[in-house]
């Protein structure tokens, strides 16, 4: 069975269809879109390349202002927000081809993308701040910031601003129904085939992969510990986790030691039965 981390790297590759091949440029050079492709919006701090075939002296590389603008020679300043970079070339052709250059023939490309990202952070082994290329998806962005780490539990929380985004993640205890909406992805359900919570990401979200819940297990197994928790977890998977039964131990024996404070509830249980999170199993030794 592929592991969590494993699986979502494949589940990436498998969900995301393949480029379409590019469409042939109208003169020799490097082709018309970004990186991005062509879903992707421009906004204020971007760096583009400006490419005009034949005039090398107006190909250029220019900042999109805080306004939402760059200025191009010729022409003068050029609404650049939420413009694809398709929509652009179409622009400063256009603008060019009234009367100041015959037949323009315009790229343009985003060499930078600072207008548009989230944060991931948690139990990934790359967190740190990613920028928003076009559309993605939760298991996308978790294969570029993973693999997750064998703490990490099997939800995701993603953190939303509901205002203006913040330049720095914004964590779920700081969330409140005014001020972001907290979105949960069970990443099990994704493993399961429930694609449809593959959610797509905006800019400004917070990707938060928390530490798993832990249960611990001790006595007669061949390495006691603590141990990440999940749902659906059984006495018997929890002893599979710890190496198994020692050669000294009462399968018939288990407890499972439940609930915090001065008087804990002590529990017989089958190898079946269901755990919660921050229960100890203990097993006991064979009786001579």
């Amino acid at each position: 069975m592929l592991s969590v981390g494993v699986w979502l790297v494949v589940a990436a590759q498998a969900a995301t269809p393949p480029p379409a091949p590019p469409a042939a440029p109208p003169a020799p050079g490097p082709a018309g879109v970004g990186a991005a492709g062509g879903d992707y919006r421009v906004g204020p701090g971007d760096i583009l390349r400006v490419t005009v075939y034949g005039h090398e002296d107006l190909s250029q590389t220019v900042v999109v202002e805080p306004g939402g603008r760059f200025v191009f020679p010729l022409i003068g300043p050029v609404e650049a927000a939420q413009a694809t970079p398709q929509d652009l070339e179409a622009r400063i052709a256009s603008r060019l081809a009234k009367g100041l250059i015959r037949d323009p023939r315009v790229t343009v490309v985003v060499q930078e993308y600072r207008s548009k990202v989230l944060h991931v952070v948690g139990e990934v082994s790359r967190p740190g701040t990613y920028p928003l290329t076009g559309r993605t998806t939760v298991v996308e962005m978790l294969a570029r910031a993973g693999p997750l780490s064998p703490q990490a539990a099997t939800e995701v929380i993603i953190v939303r601003p509901l205002a203006a985004a913040p330049d720095r993640p914004l964590l779920p205890n700081e969330a409140t129904s005014a001020s972001a909406e907290v979105l949960r992805v069970d990443l099990a359900a994704l493993q399961a085939g429930r694609l449809e919570r593959n959610l797509d990401l905006a800019a400004g979200d917070t990707l938060f992969v928390p530490q798993a819940e832990r249960l611990f297990v001790t006595g007669e197994v061949r390495n006691p510990g603590s141990y990440p928790f999940h749902s659906g977890l059984t006495v018997r998977q929890a002893v599979s986790l710890a190496g198994g039964f020692s050669e000294d131990a009462s399968t018939g024996g288990v407890r499972v030691v439940r609930g915090g404070g001065p008087k804990p509830l002590t529990i017989k249980v089958k190898l079946d039965e269901l755990l919660q999170p921050g229960d100890t199993v203990v097993v006991k030794a064979k009786l001579f």
